[in-house]
């Protein structure tokens, strides 16, 4: 069975980018336009990773909807790329070491090269 890939983005663009390099390796990818959505496909689907924009409807939705993912029992268990332009956009920067309110397992810059996408998502997978 395909490793199931969740991408909650509003960038529809980005979406089909995205899914043509993982369905390229073999992942089977569903999508999201913005943070509820995204949440309820991730409460429906069970996905085996989330890939995860901060800025949707609001510059923060993808804060919120981690936080719910991670506070959730049947969800927590799911890691979590965040994928985001929220540094290029605000000039603020993230790190792994701001897990206090960054809930996602790693963290990547937009735009992210095909490579480092398949090798964030390989290593989230493995864990």
């Amino acid at each position: 069975m395909p490793t199931k890939a969740l991408i909650i983005d509003d960038d529809a663009d980005l979406i089909e980018a995205l899914k043509l390099v993982l369905e390229s390796k073999g992942y089977e990818v569903h999508s999201a336009p913005e943070g509820e959505s995204g949440y309820k496909k991730a409460e429906e689907i069970k996905p085996d990773v989330i890939i995860l924009d901060v800025m949707m409807k609001t510059k923060d939705q993808g804060f919120q909807v981690s936080y719910r993912l991670k506070n959730n029992p049947s969800l927590s268990h799911i890691p979590i790329l965040m994928l985001t332009s929220v540094g290029t956009e605000t000039g603020f920067v993230f790190s792994k070491d701001d897990e206090d309110y960054l809930m996602a397992d790693d963290l990547a810059q937009k735009p992210i090269t095909p490579s480092e996408l398949i090798s964030k998502i390989e290593k989230l997978v493995k864990k």
